[in-house]
């Protein structure tokens, strides 16, 4: 089993490219009237799932290093479509994919073939869409999508709200998307607008929802890639954990809500100066709500060990959607190193202050559980863990880094 050990940490990190506004810039870019090209982008799996559905619904695209040219052309099957494990590839293309009327089908590979896509059948039914699927991935759909009044969930996946922003724009007749609740995640479907618009595409919100003009047509743009806050988070703790890390590549523009880790460690009494390394730190347990940015959590947790009191993370319920049971897997890495933890149904509390020791940490084949592992040394010094793939689904160099920055990875 793999060995993860640190001594010592700084030096400098590149944050790797927005995993999820790069699968935004593509799909738009492959919807526009001509050749675009998106830089800076981080050649993640999933990313590289987004790229390889799109090329099998008849999309070009060149891959040059770090930058992609993209060669839009009519929406067409070219062959059956494989998510691998994003959930975002997933529920971004089932809208496109009813673009064209033949029968087509996408799969994905470990946990996300039961990842939750019943969203979609309401959709499905009202656009006479025939589609077969068994409780889990594959699913086969034959139909095309028209536009209208839908009436979707807003608690359950952003995903879905985006992957419909795509795809309504471009029918030949205005359409509204009816929330019946609350809209959990909201800043990645901000972020979805943003990009859209971006790309010559308006979507108006409304008191109920959103409205969204037909007949409209993406324009092709050259685009670059942030920066990723959401990986950004595992060196910001790393640093407030005794940490000289200088982070290059962020920008704060508001387009990500993960950018909110900036203000959340600020709350539990963290101060950054200018290249994200610690000014100042006086620690204090605080109430947090991670219902727009639950990706965060295993990492945020983890750091809770560190401060005295009790730190109360609440609106954790999507988080057993993830790649894994990501609630329970986080409570599990937790007690694994020691730490004094207690799991509900949709929170998690961290009695902080205790010392924690070494300890084997099972990933459950999620990333930010392994990379939030892989944090836990600046505390424990070493751990062990299950496996080192994880953390290709949105950050392949991970571990690189780690070890330019004082890492030892005995594999």
């Amino acid at each position: 089993m793999p060995k993860l050990k640190m001594n010592k940490c700084e030096g400098v990190v590149t944050i790797p490219a927005s995993k999820s506004i790069s699968h935004r810039a593509l799909i738009c870019a492959c919807l526009a009237d001509g050749s675009s090209e998106i830089k800076n982008v981080t050649f993640s799996k999933d990313i590289l799932a987004t790229i390889d559905c799109l090329r099998n619904l008849g999309q070009e695209i060149i891959i040059n290093n770090d930058s992609i040219v993209v060669i839009p052309h009519k929406i067409l099957k070219k062959g059956n479509l494989n998510a691998n494990e994003s959930g975002s590839t997933l529920r971004f293309m089932i809208p496109l994919l009813l673009m064209q009327d033949e029968q087509i089908t996408i799969t994905g590979e470990n946990h996300l073939k039961k990842r939750p896509i019943s969203d979609y059948f309401p959709i499905f039914e009202q656009n006479d869409v025939e589609y077969s699927y068994n409780g889990e991935l594959p699913l086969k759909l034959k139909g095309k999508l028209k536009p209208g009044k839908y009436v979707m969930n807003g608690n359950v996946s952003s995903q879905f709200i985006s992957g419909m922003l795509f795809a309504l724009p471009l029918l030949d007749g205005d359409s509204t998307i009816i929330l019946k609740n609350e809209l959990e995640s909201v800043s990645y479907v901000d972020m979805t607008i943003e990009v859209c618009k971006f790309f010559g595409v308006t979507i108006e919100k409304i008191k109920e929802g959103y409205f969204i003009r037909g007949k409209q047509k993406y324009l092709a743009r050259n685009y670059t890639i942030e920066g990723d806050f959401s990986q950004s988070a595992f060196f910001l703790v790393m640093n407030a954990l005794g940490a000289k890390l200088e982070l290059k590549g962020l920008v704060e523009s508001h387009l990500q809500g993960d950018e909110r880790i900036l203000d959340i460690l600020r709350g539990f009494g963290v101060s950054f100066d200018s290249r994200y390394m610690i000014e100042k730190i006086d620690l204090k347990p605080q109430v947090v709500s991670l219902k727009n940015e639950p990706d965060l959590a295993p990492v945020l947790a983890l750091f809770a060990t560190s401060i005295p009191g009790k730190t109360i993370f609440k609106d954790l319920a999507r988080l057993k959607y993830k790649e894994c049971d990501r609630l329970l897997a986080t409570k599990a890495l937790l007690e694994a190193l020691g730490a004094n933890v207690v799991a509900g149904e949709d929170y998690l509390e961290i009695e902080g202050g205790n010392k924690l020791h070494e300890g084997f940490i099972n990933t459950y084949n999620d990333h930010r559980i392994l990379m939030t592992a892989a944090v836990s040394t600046l505390i424990v010094k070493k751990v062990e863990v299950d496996s080192l793939e994880p953390v290709k689904k949105s950050f392949p160099n991970f571990f690189e880094i780690y070890k330019q920055i004082g890492g030892e990875v005995d594999e």
